[in-house]
């Protein structure tokens, strides 16, 4: 059997001195996936190709101008042919086995690792990520579809022999699939959307897939590759559309038997309450955070400092995992504080597609509007200390932002924005800094920069939080690898208390049956 690696393309090419043949790939990727732009796609519902009447397109955030694709917006008619689908199709799935599931998922990974540079070159288009960002993206992916396949294969399909209760009986424990799963995915992580249709249909359940609006052309691309590694026409669909009427009408449709969603808060809490007035079915959600880094008087200053930036300003602020509270010590904070603006200064902030650049464009024009709003927020009720400003140039380009000054109840510091914009807060000790942390209702990652180990110690055994680093100077709280650090959240930040890309997560798309013969 394989075993499960995790991948970093740009790492191992680092590694065989190969960064020019790297970038020569990436490069020869970005003509070759214009050859997709500009054309209709349509939905795909039982191997059917839908167009509807209503259609939505597709912008690239690099120019805000070039349509990648035009999409469906699907109708209560074509969700109701997919949900009856599934509804027919699941237990067949199930029944193939899963050894065969878990094949079928290891082709798709294999398919996936040939054409990694052409979808990371997508995804760049598509979401704004820096090539390397993209291209450990799309790694992500591939590693997701690996782990929970080997995953699935080492625990035997989840079937277990257990205890004779009595003579003459048999028993075992038998985990089988909940049905049909509404897969809702954010738009920052095309991994993240891989990870949750994997999850759902490597189990033996149907999927049913509402791309995020602002990444549809990947995904479609997705499907169609799990249905060529052989996944059934009737397991899974690709139903693009509104929220009001896929999303919305596939969480208050008592025919869907769990949902798998990654996103706001609000949102997540709008599928959390309406399904339980529905009926009892599981809600796997990642609600984000207001991800706090820890620096106090014993941390080493550049490794602090390079750490915070990259968490704070990777992919924009748009990570669930980004740093956006910065609690320094009193000690050491204008040094701090100078140096995370001098460094901050040197991240470009460019074309995406471009070899030296760091920071691309925000999401879309809501984004960038919304940045526009919270940059004049901070300038009224703190103080901006860098950053603040929109770049001048076609495309939703804004500048690194650090702020300080604000209160502790301030909506910036209490809301998560999903833009690079960070506060600094002093604080006199670990204590308070820890306090500050946790009082927030959100929980999913965190880190702290000291090398007193005691510190180190402390922290982890306060932190109300689901994934934290200490020391992280590749992302103080960013960055969590499948099969290495589970990503999960806590409080606020999720329903389940079991992560992504860790031995739990798949036993949330089954459900236990007890079975037992008597001789």
């Amino acid at each position: 059997m394989r075993k499960f690696k995790n991948e970093n393309t740009y790492i191992n090419f680092q590694k065989k001195g190969k960064l020019d043949l790297y970038n020569e790939l990436y490069e020869k990727a970005l003509t070759e996936v214009k050859t997709l732009f500009g054309k209709e796609y349509p939905n795909i519902i039982n191997g059917e190709e839908i167009i509807e009447t209503k259609k939505f397109d597709d912008i690239t955030p690099i120019d805000g101008e070039t349509v990648l694709g035009k999409f469906q917006l699907a109708s209560q008619e074509s969700l109701n042919k997919a949900i009856e689908a599934s509804k027919k199709g699941y237990k067949d799935w199930y029944k193939l086995g899963y050894v065969r599931r878990a094949n079928i998922f290891l082709k798709a990974a294999d398919a996936m690792s040939k054409n990694k540079f052409f979808y990371a070159a997508l995804v760049s288009y598509e979401n704004g990520k820096n090539r390397h960002e993209s291209l450990g993206d799309v790694d992500e992916a591939i590693d997701f579809m690996r782990y929970y396949a080997l995953d699935l294969l080492n625990n035997k399909g989840y079937i277990r022999k257990t205890g004779q209760a009595y003579e003459g009986e048999t028993s075992k424990s038998v985990m089988k699939p909940f049905g049909v799963f509404a897969v809702l995915p954010p738009f920052n992580f095309f991994s993240i959307t891989v990870g949750m249709i994997s999850g759902a249909l490597v189990t033996g359940n149907a999927a049913i897939v509402k791309p995020s609006s602002d990444i549809p052309l990947s995904t479609y691309l997705y499907v169609k590759d799990l249905l060529s590694a052989g996944v059934p026409k009737n397991v899974v669909h690709y139903v693009a559309g509104s929220g009001s009427i896929v999303g919305k009408g596939l969480v208050e449709d008592e025919r869907i038997d769990g949902t798998v969603f990654t996103g706001s808060r609000d949102v997540g809490m709008y599928i959390y309450r309406k399904t339980a007035e529905i009926k009892t079915r599981p809600v796997i959600t990642e609600m984000g955070g207001k991800n706090a880094i820890i620096v106090t008087d014993k941390a080493n200053m550049d490794k602090a400092v390079e750490g915070v930036a990259r968490a704070a300003f990777g992919y924009g602020g748009q990570k669930c995992s980004a740093c956006s509270r910065i609690y320094v010590h009193e000690k050491i904070e204008k040094e701090f504080t100078e140096k995370l603006i001098e460094f901050t200064k040197k991240l470009v902030v460019d074309d995406p597609t471009l070899k030296d650049t760091f920071m691309g464009p925000v999401i879309n024009k809501e984004a960038y509007e919304k940045f526009k709003k919270y940059s004049e927020i901070c300038k009224k009720d703190g103080k901006i200390l860098y950053g603040g400003e929109t770049l001048n140039k076609k495309g939703y380009y804004v500048m690194p932002t650090i702020v300080s000054g604000l209160n502790d109840d301030h909506e910036v510091m209490r809301t998560e924005l999903f833009l690079p914009i960070v506060a600094v807060r002093p604080v006199k000790s670990l204590d308070e800094a820890l306090y500050l942390t946790n009082r927030l209702d959100y929980g999913l990652t965190g880190g702290i920069f000291t090398e007193d180990k005691d510190e180190i110690e402390k922290y982890f055994d306060e932190i109300e939080t689901g994934v934290v680093y200490a020391n992280r100077k590749r992302g103080g709280s960013t960055g969590a690898m499948v099969g290495s650090q589970p990503f999960v959240g806590w409080k606020m930040s999720g329903t389940t208390g079991k992560g992504t890309g860790s031995f739990y997560y798949l036993q949330q798309f089954l459900r236990e049956q007890s079975q037992t013969v008597v001789e």
